[in-house]
Parts: C-alpha cells; structure tokens; sequence
C-alpha cells in the first residue's frame, strides 16, 4: 500500500489534519494551484478471478488536483466528489517529495494510518466472511 492508497483511503479530516501540518510547517512558502480541484471520469480495472484476466468494469467519478509547494509537484486524486480530500492529499505529496524532517514525520503517520486502515479492512473482512455461504455443503 503506497502513499497515495492510503491518503485517498483514509477519512478525509485525517488527511484534512495531515495537510494542515504541512501549511504550518511551510507559513512562508507559496502554493501554487497548477489545475483542479476537478471532477472527471477514469476507468475501473477489474480482475476475474476463474479466467484470471481483466476487464474495465465501467467508470468511476473522482477529483483530482495538481499544485505546487516552493516548486514542488503535488497531486492528489480521491474517488467521488471531494475537492477537500484531493487538495489535502496533493499537499502532502508535495510535502512528501520535497523530503526533510516534515516528509520523514509525514511517513511515520502514513505508517499509522496504514495499520489502521488494514485493521479496519480486516475487521470487514471478517464480517463479511461470516455470512460465507459453502455451496459445496448445500
């Protein structure tokens, strides 16, 4: 799981809190809004597991933005309409790219949220493989 899958997994006021510590961090620096935040369409890759091959299963609906910090490239791209989320994520990206202290602590708390998001990917799993039905049985 990279830094995108988890900035655009995570809630967005966790993202949200992630990119106001990157604007604390860089009072002085500029942001410059290079495109976005944008809706658009992109297309959804799905793998068919018995034939192990993939098809595009339709479209999905995200936004998605490209900006600056001090010169840096950032983007961001989150499923469904939700320009906070996108702009937050290109943030950190940004943050991440330019390295440093701030991008060394950033990853620390990508780590966190990481195990949090596999803990709660976890805890559905488990819900949902309860009601697991064995046809083989039937």
């Amino acid at each position: 799981m990279n830094q995108y899958h988890i900035l655009a997994n995570c809630p967005e006021e966790q993202a949200c809190q992630l990119a106001t510590d990157v604007l604390q961090s860089y009072r002085t620096s500029q942001v410059k809004l290079l495109s976005g935040p944008r809706q658009g369409l992109v297309m959804l890759k799905v793998r068919e597991t018995v034939a192990d091959s993939q098809f595009y299963a339709g479209e999905v609906l995200v936004t998605e933005v490209k900006l600056e910090l001090d010169g840096q490239f950032g983007f961001g791209m989150v499923i469904g309409d939700s320009p906070r989320h996108a702009m937050a994520v290109a943030l950190v990206d940004a943050a991440l790219r330019k390295g440093g202290l701030l991008a060394a602590d950033l990853s620390d708390k990508l780590g966190q949220l990481r195990a949090e998001l596999e803990r709660s990917r976890q805890q559905l799993y488990q819900r949902v493989s309860s009601s697991k039905v064995n046809f083989e049985l039937m």
